[in-house]
């Protein structure tokens, strides 16, 4: 998918993207390719997921957030 402007990605977006995954764990980069977009383009409806508490952060690698969903 090839774009020329942003595109701003939704709270919903970003946990359709985690579930579809099929992993546990997973992180930003993964969620970005997954959705094929830059990393930058899913901030802020990570955010929001993550202030719903639809995210948690399971913990850092090497600097890396390593996140899951949440069970609520």
């Amino acid at each position: 998918m090839t774009r020329n402007m942003s595109q701003t990605i939704t709270e919903d977006q970003v946990v359709t993207a985690a579930k579809d995954l099929n992993k546990d764990e997973f992180t930003r980069a993964e969620l970005a390719e997954s959705l094929s977009v830059e990393r930058p383009d899913i901030k802020e409806g990570f955010r929001a997921a993550r202030q719903a508490g639809k995210l948690e952060k399971v913990r850092n690698d090497d600097g890396t957030g390593v996140f899951k969903l949440s069970n609520s």
